[in-house]
């Protein structure tokens, strides 16, 4: 793929470049950065089923009680365990008092309980989309659950699939992905048809079970009924084509890991979706979706359920409605594309998880931090920005951070203990909205992912998870966590609270200042209020001298420690001891100083970027400022293309010192002529207009 982009672009992308004054009131088109409904939320992921068990009368989900076929067997690390509504709604105050704002509840829809020889606890197995599962309750106790967290201030965020359902249908032959090319898609009348054509249209064509697809479908009898609502109990609303590879098309239109591979390209399933997800909000008062699988969903459909499901949740009163889609990718070209092409709003940001995992484990690695944050410009738009992306150290997938961790301390319980920490701090005190796995609040690790990953909160039966080394406490025995503090907990709290009354270490602009091998340092700034927040993922004691933007302020240490800081005019020096984290507040505020002057840099192309062309601008000096780019086609409208609000560090595919967004060339046609000017602001209201440079892409 990256070969055939090198010989369509292999530069001939000319660039012609002249400017000239604006006699338009750029400013009047300035915005502010979008935050995004997701930068200021703290989210407590739950698996609904290993939290608290508050009705024992429905841990076999309505079916005969210790039956295979109910699923419920709390002494296996696969089957129902008895969590439920009523549990987690006893335990929102504990939530509460950690700091969190919004609950993430993994899904919580009717399962067909039983595929093989494991349960459907996790939530992954939809059958009845318009229901709850009966093993986690009534619902009547989902809504008593939601009304609960709104009545403490909390959001309900809710986990949703619409990649695929439960496996019901059955193949004639094996499940063997079976590619476009041995057998394309047909319509009801025999002819082949390519479905990316039709995707996003209305005059999709008409299917055929027996003449369609690649596989002959078929479902059991009495399973005919079994999906709701009824467009699910079509087999040519499925793609019918086997197991993906996880490679090309199969991506898309293969079934994942044998579950019902939905065919999302079709008008009528479009709908279908649209209006299940919208009646969870109407009826239950849901407050955001965590997208499951999104990147295995064809781009068009994001595009139209996505702004309909927004327009539901505003229709109802909710004009903050976190979306954040599951793109299980750690580079951020790639998980951009779905803030910048496919309408999200947000993303789960692997890169982070990744990046971060790797510098509390490697005892360092800050440079990877530079490039990871600079690349937050690749998901700046005119809504969006990286601000809007949930953060997170480990997940019900992957493992937990404890683990990763302990797997590089070499069994030091201290040392883990410290890196848990600083983990945590780099997951609550960088920029994003951060969601924390359930449970790591009270040092569970695991030996690793999936089920292995997914212990009980309350006391459990299975009799490795009892055995198992946690952060920062014994093995938990046949105790329940909730009776056992950890230091990590408390930890979990202070910082929440401190952020409470900090709002910019949450929600405030983050500018880079030092990233040297295991010392890394960021400002963070909201509102004439700078903070200092400094890391030290090293073995031994490091300093860091820094440049800050508030000049000679005393600064105030409120978070963590330091063996020794000093802060001179505009510097800072501050030493940390190993594994440690400190932050820092300015006790007076930033004055704004010079008038802006503002250059608009000539848009330039990078393979290392995937030819994106980037849109940059240098602002003398080092205030705070938001930078907007605005573009037009020459004769038409400006566009606003997003606004920047910090400087990128050098890094290896960065200049330094540069406010920028990003557009995809490919979008326009070869001959077109771009303008392109960008306006800044300062703290201070004052403003500044580039001159225009114009831009004629060719390839």
């Amino acid at each position: 793929m990256k070969a055939k982009l090198l010989i369509l672009f292999t530069l001939i992308l000319t660039i012609g470049i002249s400017t000239s004054t604006a006699a338009d009131n750029f400013a009047s088109l300035a915005t502010p950065i979008a935050r995004g409904s997701q930068s200021d939320e703290s989210a407590y992921f739950v698996m609904t089923d290993r939290f608290f068990n508050g009705d024992a009368s429905n841990d076999a989900g309505g079916m005969k009680a210790d039956s295979f076929e109910s699923g419920f067997n709390p002494a296996s690390d696969v089957m129902y365990h008895g969590g439920d509504f009523k549990g987690m709604t006893a335990k929102l105050d504990y939530l509460k008092n950690l700091g969190f704002t919004s609950v993430w509840i993994t899904p919580p829809i009717k399962q067909q309980t039983m595929q093989g020889n494991s349960s459907a606890f996790h939530g992954y197995w939809g059958l009845d989309f318009t229901t709850i599962d009966p093993h986690y309750g009534s619902d009547a106790d989902f809504k008593k659950f939601v009304d609960a967290a709104h009545s403490k201030g909390m959001k309900v965020i809710m986990d949703i699939v619409v990649n695929h359902t439960a496996d019901v249908i059955q193949y004639s032959t094996d499940n063997n992905y079976v590619d476009h090319k041995s057998a394309p898609y047909k319509d009801a009348d025999g002819n082949p048809f390519d479905p990316a054509k039709f995707a996003g249209k209305a005059d999709f064509p008409k299917l055929s079970a027996t003449k369609s697809f690649a596989k002959q479908p078929s479902v059991p009898s009495s399973l005919a009924n079994a999906k709701s609502p009824a467009f699910l109990n079509d087999v040519t609303n499925y793609h019918n084509r086997g197991d993906s590879t996880w490679s090309g098309t199969s991506v898309f239109d293969g079934d994942f890991m044998g579950l019902d591979d939905v065919f999302t390209e079709k008008p009528e399933v479009v709908a279908g979706w649209i209006k299940v997800w919208s009646d969870w909000i109407r009826n239950f008062g849901i407050d955001g979706f965590r997208i499951d699988t999104a990147k295995h969903v064809n781009p068009e459909f994001w595009r139209e359920f996505i702004p309909a499901i927004l327009k539901t949740a505003k229709s109802v009163g909710k004009t903050d409605f976190p979306i954040y889609g599951e793109i299980f990718d750690s580079n951020p070209i790639e998980t951009s594309k779905f803030v910048r092409e496919q309408s999200f709003p947000g993303v789960l940001d692997f890169p982070f998880q990744s990046t971060i995992t790797n510098f509390v484990t490697s005892d360092g690695g800050a440079e990877k931090l530079v490039e990871l944050f600079n690349a937050d410009d690749l998901y700046t738009t005119s809504s969006t920005s990286a601000y809007g992306l949930t953060t997170f150290l480990g997940n019900h997938d992957m493992g937990r951070i404890g683990m990763f961790i302990a797997g590089s301390a070499n069994g030091d319980q201290q040392v883990i203990l410290a890196k848990s920490k600083l983990a945590n701090a780099l997951l609550f005190l960088l920029r994003g909205g951060p969601a924390l796995y359930y449970g790591d609040e009270k040092g569970l690790a695991g030996s690793g992912g999936d089920a292995q990953a997914r212990q009980d909160m309350f006391a459990t039966a299975v009799t490795y998870w009892q055995d198992e080394n946690r952060v920062g406490s014994d093995p938990i025995g046949t105790k329940s966590s909730f009776d056992v503090k950890n230091p990590l907990e408390d930890q979990i709290s202070q910082m929440q609270a401190v952020i409470a009354k900090n709002p910019a270490l949450r929600s405030g602009t983050q500018q880079i200042r030092f990233a040297n091998g295991s010392l890394f340092a960021v400002t963070r700034y909201l509102k004439g209020q700078e903070y200092v927040v400094v890391y030290n993922a090293g073995a031994k004691q490091a300093e860091a001298k820094f440049k800050v933007s508030t000049s000679g302020s005393k600064w105030q240490l409120i978070l963590g420690n330091s063996s020794a800081a000093s802060f001179t005019k505009n510097s800072a020096a501050v030493t940390l001891p190993a594994y440690s984290y400190a932050a820092y507040k300015a006790v007076s505020p930033l004055k704004a100083k010079a008038a802006p002057s503002i250059k608009l840099n000539a848009p330039r192309s990078d393979y290392a970027l995937d030819y994106l062309l980037e849109i940059s601008a240098t602002v003398p000096g080092d205030e705070y400022n938001q930078v907007t780019f605005l573009m037009r086609e020459s004769g038409k409208n400006w566009v606003n293309l997003g606004t920047s609000d910090r400087r990128t560090i050098k890094s290896s595919v960065a200049d330094d010192g540069l406010y920028r967004v990003y557009i995809e060339p490919r979008k326009f046609p070869s001959g077109t002529n771009l303008e392109f000017v960008a306006v800044v602001k300062t703290e201070s209201g004052k403003s500044a207009t580039s001159k225009i440079v114009k831009f004629k892409i060719n390839y």
